[in-house]
């Protein structure tokens, strides 16, 4: 069955619940918005589907496979993971980062076919310019381009085999300013038809909305709700998994969600 999937996922830390009978399914050709507030375990669960952190009880699986079942070097050409932080100090050139991410394929694929990956990859974020550049001296936004670049390129074999390959992305857009998040996740969308699934951890409901096929709300470690971002982006789901005051109105360019901070009242301030 085509799909990354968690299947009724229950996993606590220190005897606490984290995450409780959580379902979600990614598809090859889709971005999967997860969204939710601080601690409502979105990153545990981009976790355990990556195969770091097994639960409890239920399942994660890859096309069928069992994630935490399945030898690492299999699950490294199947899916990237691009964490919060993922930070380079040794003095190498961009070129050298994001051959880090052809590690998996170094005995299955030519040094050629290495070196074309490295290079679609980073042409299809835009960073052919900083190919020679010391990548120490790059800004947060270049950086973390080159970063998407790696994972790319580690999952950038789709048209040579025909299997689907999946991203998952924490937080990406986390230190980028609203220019560099809207380019990041353009480019997110570019690279589908590569067949790939992405799943992404979106604090911002605003880039959910924009660029998601398919978002889900996590709250107190459960999906609250799931589906197309008009489904989900809804006043009464927002504002009560954030207790927050939120007003949402459709974009009549686009048909899609659009969420404003409510100012507080007068007396208030």
């Amino acid at each position: 069955m085509s799909g990354f999937s968690a299947e009724g996922v229950h996993l606590t830390r220190r005897r606490q619940p984290v995450l409780q009978d959580v379902s979600l399914t990614v598809r090859p050709r889709e971005v999967v918005a997860l969204v939710g507030p601080n601690g409502a375990g979105k990153s545990t669960l981009l976790r355990s589907l990556a195969g770091e952190l097994r639960p409890l009880s239920g399942h994660c699986r890859l096309d069928g496979l069992d994630v935490h079942r399945t030898a690492a070097d299999v699950l490294a050409r199947r899916r990237a993971v691009l964490p919060q932080e993922a930070s380079t100090d040794f003095p190498l050139v961009v070129e050298d980062v994001v051959a880090l991410g052809r590690a998996p394929w170094r005995r299955r694929a030519t040094p050629r076919q290495n070196r074309r990956a490295v290079t679609e990859a980073v042409a299809a974020v835009g960073a052919g310019a900083l190919m020679r550049r010391d990548y120490r001296d790059l800004s947060g936004g270049e950086r973390q381009r080159v970063q998407l670049a790696r994972v790319l390129a580690q999952v950038w074999d789709v048209h040579w085999d025909d299997e689907p390959r999946y991203l998952l992305l924490d937080e990406p857009t986390a230190s980028l300013d609203v220019g560099h998040q809207q380019l990041l996740l353009t480019v997110v969308r570019r690279v589908l038809p590569q067949g790939l699934g992405v799943l992404a951890v979106l604090h911002d409901l605003n880039l959910a909305s924009a660029f998601a096929d398919r978002v889900y709300l996590l709250a107190g470690g459960r999906v609250l709700t799931e589906g197309a971002p008009a489904e989900v982006i809804r006043e009464e789901n927002v504002n009560r998994a954030y207790t927050a005051r939120l007003d949402v109105r459709m974009d009549p360019a686009n048909g899609r969600p659009l969420v404003l901070a409510r100012p507080p009242p007068p007396d208030d301030y």
